[in-house]
């Protein structure tokens, strides 16, 4: 082989510009690879030391080996604490709690019940950084609070954290830790990570709300806890995500308030009641032995129960959702890096085996074997792939120490070159160059001596095999989408074969579809683009067809990146569509959050002036529990796979009669006139019609319900109607609809009546109005604010994200005002930032696969030089040249621009088929949504990015003289 590399090494001595940007390429695609990986490698190494830290002064943590809430077992924990090798066992309770500050701008959780009126403007809330007050906030003495996600919010809240320890679990870092002599001290240590998020200092205070109770605590230390905790990983049997909250963790909650025991117990109302023990052993004892000898008597024990120590705790860590998700990204990144490569330097050897078509049949005279010849190629791919990986690694670290040093946060941990960084940066180059590198060489394989008297030109396919090669990638289209929505598979069993199956026969579909496609397009844009650039149009005639390897090449990196941007953009906006708030909702959710109104306030309610008083209703709101499994939630959760429901009372004759109904829902099955009889008859409700299919229920069928303060006593319900509810989710989870924390099944709808009878609501504590648009919001929550004043009381039972201080507007400590525009823009700015986030990888793949149109637009242009040379010698102007150049990549760019549609449109229909399977938004139906508007950006890149690639051979060609054209002959 050492004839076949000095070859190969003196082609691209020979053509160093080629090779530049071929290896420039490479080195591109290497680096992101590089950056995204090492995130991860990054994340791995804290790991271990995080996995210590987490444990802190103990060995070992026994927790439930369950994801919902459940205690351990006294038997089990009695007979841990008598084995000789326990130095110390310490029992704790930890309980869901809701947090409030006496400083709202702390926690943007509506401060203290009882407070006074709230003036907006602190830090997280309608100020910026540096005290600028954000554009469309008021500044301070306002009664309405906005803005964004406050510094002081948690997702889940902190947990409250009983312990009996003298000693604190983890460094204190200030104060001193708690005292159990005296049972009516209200003192609490908190973890350094509720400390900053909620701003609070030693001798604060902070009031901790359990169901309707409330207890003030007073801060008295600060101790020093890992930032994050590993849960317990569980797989449901249908293969769907079983996702009821962030999951049981294998040891103390991070965000915690610690309290004496006896404390906890009575906040929590579980007397007796443990789900965590911590076990410290003694001197000499083997955590892993102990663990082994504990095994079996721990499995057996009921409830289920885990012993778990640092190499669980690690191993969690490992397979967590962060590390996942980051993992995924690496992947992602290599994936794309390695088609990326592949089609680079496909599209650099093709065009050298067409360039050096005689000199490989020379070759081939003078002695040279087949496997010499593609050994040349082979070596060429090699090679371009080796100076590809190197320099990406040396452009990536360069880049992580430039980030490390000037961007400090970007990087939770020392930002390096890892194994698994090396490793796959090397398989996307070296991956993609072997792949690259058999077609070419297979082709070099069948040149024959003869071919030396045959001048270089590429064999185009004939009509019947780019027949035959679309009619295949049709049927390897089609595979896709059967397997999503037609054929009959088990759920645990559908993604994989889709992933494998069908995502992997797509796009080999789309590759054979590439050159009937190219041939195609450029028939009938062509001539178009010839007159916008006052052309000729038999001087565009085949110009990509002519090599249509080297085209295809070219096309299809572009639509790697593209495509991909493509599909991103169709799942993301097609799954969002279901959750963005329809015009059913009435103008304005009012909730009383703090006491409630008696019935002697609903007419005051009603006329505050900009109130529509015939348009405005008082709601009964409960969340109750499922008396069965209808949803199947238990086999795996989804948005329609939830165990409880929100049930709304209301008049009925006012939602959903007459011709302008307050709750303009469309009905699917059912009738308002019928809906409205049985609602007012008895038991019967308004379902959505997703819920009908989640659960195989249909109108006339009863599904019961469990008070939470009568559990004994379940209540029936006939569906008497169903109606489509378009947002209903983000309604609730802003506007504190949902009476306690979790997910529901269905927002249903009952006679206001019944409702109270059957929970026992005595007092109103949401309205649902119509509005004088001319009064604006602002204006009518400032006339109800002196009644919510007037009627304050004990708090009520609301989800931590009904008391986000965004989503929703504030007037005092009490009264909670939500529209639908509000809601709806809140979740479409959460939505584009998450989208753009999805898809800055392909973006970034888009720009480093132009290059290879600047090679493709090179070697289309020395090929014809000759060519070129004829035309300026008989009058072609040098401008006329350069529009010639400009064209072709244009048409290059359009090519892709339309495969990419295709490719992403499919793909993104398939993504939101599959979404119902494997997806916790899953389980509703999700139209196709194409958002043009955000698919131009991506086209109007690839189309200027094909221009800029175009340019600069253009000028270089425009610039030459016409006998150095004609210089080299036609061959």
């Amino acid at each position: 082989m050492r004839i076949a590399a000095k070859l190969a090494l003196a082609y691209a001595w020979h053509y160093p510009a080629r090779v530049l940007l071929t290896s420039l390429a490479m080195v591109a695609a290497a680096c992101v690879v590089v950056w995204v990986v090492s995130g991860y490698d990054a994340l791995a190494s804290q790991f271990d030391d995080q996995a210590s830290e987490y444990l802190g002064r103990y060995d070992l943590f026994l927790v439930p080996d369950a994801v919902e809430q459940s205690f351990l077992p006294g038997d089990l924990v009695d007979a841990i604490h008598n084995d000789p090798a326990v130095a110390e066992i310490e029992p704790v309770l930890q309980a869901d709690i809701r947090v409030q500050t006496d400083r709202p701008d702390a926690f943007g959780m509506g401060g203290p019940p009882g407070g006074g009126r709230f003036s907006p403007g602190g830090p997280g809330m309608g100020r910026m950084p540096g005290g600028a007050a954000r554009p469309g906030q008021p500044e301070r003495g306002g009664g309405r609070m906005g803005g964004g996600p406050p510094r002081g919010m948690f997702l889940g809240g902190p947990k409250l954290v009983g312990t009996r320890a003298r000693t604190p679990p983890y460094q204190l870092v200030a104060g001193r830790w708690i005292e159990h002599g005296d049972p009516a001290l209200r003192e609490a240590v908190i973890s350094n990570q509720t400390a900053d998020q909620m701003e609070l200092g030693l001798n604060d205070e902070v009031l901790v709300i359990s169901g309707t109770k409330e207890y003030r605590l007073k801060i008295i230390g600060t101790v020093a806890q890992v930032a994050s905790a590993p849960t317990i990983q569980k797989a449901s049997p249908t293969g769907r995500p079983m996702m009821p909250g962030p999951g049981a963790t294998l040891g103390p909650a991070p965000s915690a308030i610690y309290v004496p025991l006896a404390l906890a117990e009575k906040i929590s109302r579980a007397p007796g009641r443990i789900n965590l023990v911590s076990i410290k052993l003694r001197d000499g004892a083997d955590a892993g032995e102990f663990r082994n000898r504990w095994h079996a008597q721990v499995s057996r024990a009921r409830p289920a129960a885990l012993l778990v120590g640092v190499e669980d705790i690690k191993s969690a860590m490992e397979t967590g959702m962060m590390a996942a998700n980051v993992k995924r990204q690496a992947w992602a990144a290599t994936g794309m890096s390695l088609l990326a490569a592949l089609f680079i330097i496909f599209t650099t050897l093709s065009m050298g085996v067409h360039e050096r078509v005689r000199q490989f049949a020379v070759m081939r005279a003078v002695g040279l074997t087949r496997s010499q010849v593609a050994g040349v190629v082979a070596i060429e791919s090699l090679l371009l792939a080796l100076i590809g990986w190197g320099g990406g690694l040396a452009a990536g670290w360069g880049l992580l120490r430039i980030v490390s040093h000037s961007r400090p946060e970007v990087f939770t941990a020392a930002a390096s070159l890892g194994t698994w960084c090396v490793m796959l940066s090397g398989a996307s180059a070296l991956g993609g160059a072997l792949a690259a590198a058999v077609l070419p060489a297979w082709q070099v394989m069948r040149v024959k001596p003869l071919d030396v008297l045959s001048p270089n030109r590429a064999a185009r396919p004939g009509a019947a095999l780019l027949a035959l090669a679309s009619l295949a990638g049709g049927a390897l289209i089609l595979v896709n989408p059967l397997l999503v929505y037609a054929l009959p598979i088990a759920d645990a069993a559908r993604y994989s074969i889709y992933a494998a199956i069908g995502c992997t026969s797509m796009a080999l579909g789309f590759l054979l579809l590439a050159p009937a496609a190219i041939v195609t397009i450029e028939g009938a844009l062509g001539p178009g683009i010839a007159r916008l650039m006052r052309l000729e149009p038999r001087l565009l005639r085949s110009q990509l067809a002519s090599n249509l390897w080297r085209s295809v090449g070219a096309t299809v990196a572009l639509t790697v990146g593209l495509g991909l941007y493509v599909s991103m953009m169709v799942w993301g906006y097609s799954m969002l569509e279901p959750f963005k708030p329809g015009d059913w909702a009435p103008d304005v959710l009012a909730a009383f959050q703090s006491g409630g109104l008696p019935d002697t306030e609903i007419d005051a309610v009603r006329h505050v002036p900009g109130v529509v008083s015939d348009r405005c209703i008082p709601l009964a709101v409960e969340q109750p529990r499922l008396a069965d499994d209808i949803t199947g939630s238990r086999q795996g959760n989804s948005v329609t796979r939830q165990d409880n429901v929100i049930l709304i009372g209301l008049d009925p004759q006012v939602a959903f009669g007459g011709p302008q109904p307050l709750v303009a829902a469309e009905f699917v099955a059912g009738t308002p006139e019928e809906a409205i009889a049985r609602l007012r008859q008895g038991r019967s409700c308004v379902v959505p019609d997703h819920f009908l299919d989640a659960t195989g229920l249909r109108l006339g069928d009863r599904f019961a319900v469990v008070p939470p303060e009568n559990p004994e006593h379940p209540v029936e319900y006939t569906i008497a109607a169903a109606v489509s509810l378009p947002g209903w989710h983000w309604m609730t989870k802003f506007s504190g609809l949902r009476r306690r924390s979790g997910r529901s099944a269905a927002m249903v709808f009952a006679n206001y009546e019944h409702v109270r009878r059957d929970f026992d609501l005595k007092q109103t504590n949401f309205f649902w109005m119509n509005i004088d648009k001319r009064m604006g919001v602002d204006r009518i929550g400032a006339a109800l604010q002196p009644i919510a004043d007037r009627n304050l009381g004990q708090s009520q039972p609301v989800n931590a994200q009904g008391t986000w201080a965004f989503g929703a507007a504030m007037f005092g400590p009490s009264l909670r005002i939500t529209t639908p525009v509000d809601v709806s823009a809140r979740i479409l700015a959460r939505a584009d930032d998450m989208i753009w986030a999805m898809c800055q990888l392909p973006l970034v793949t888009l720009l480093v696969t132009s290059l290879g149109v600047v090679n493709t637009v090179m070697a289309s242009v020395r090929a014809r030089r000759w060519e070129l040379g004829v035309l300026r010698a008989v009058g072609i102007t040098r401008w006329t040249l350069v529009r010639m150049v400009l064209a072709e990549g244009l048409l290059i760019g359009l090519v892709a621009c339309l495969m990419s549609l295709a490719f992403g449109i499919l793909a993104g229909w398939c993504g939101t088929g599959i979404s119902q399977y494997v997806s916790f938004f899953g389980g509703m139906a999700t139209p196709l949504v194409v958002p043009w508007s955000k698919l131009a950006l991506g086209f109007v890149m690839a189309l200027a990015l094909c221009l800029a690639a175009a340019l600069g051979p253009a000028l270089l060609t425009a610039h030459t003289e016409p006998l150095r054209l004609l210089e080299e002959g036609p061959a």
